[in-house]
């Protein structure tokens, strides 16, 4: 591990233990967020439901709704990116369903 990396590790882990004296933490270790309701509405389609419990686990489902009408060979990349880069838990048959549904709904259809 790089000296960096090592120093910002130890950088965040003095801030935390700063912001649990400062009161930050509630209930002993237990901590909660109250995230705002979501304000975007997927178009209706198969896989929505999926498609909208699975990407709405990590980001926006505007993230989803604001982009080009991407093909879907750069669909397929960026829902493989989520599940190998960031640890998205979605299986196979689960990312080719989110895949089709965002490419039908959002995409080029399936034109590549």
């Amino acid at each position: 591990m790089k000296p960096i990396a090592v120093m910002l590790i130890i950088a965040c882990c003095a801030a935390s233990a700063g912001a649990a004296e400062k009161g930050l933490v509630i209930d002993g270790s237990k901590r909660s967020i109250t995230l705002p309701a979501p304000t975007v509405t997927l178009k209706k389609g198969k896989g929505m439901e999926l498609t909208r419990s699975y990407c709405a686990i990590c980001h926006s489902l505007d993230y989803i709704t604001t982009q080009q009408k991407f093909p879907k060979a750069r669909w397929q990349a960026e829902v493989a990116k989520m599940v190998k880069v960031y640890g998205a838990p979605i299986n196979e048959e689960n990312a080719r369903i989110i895949v089709d549904y965002i490419t039908t709904a959002y995409g080029k259809g399936d034109r590549s």
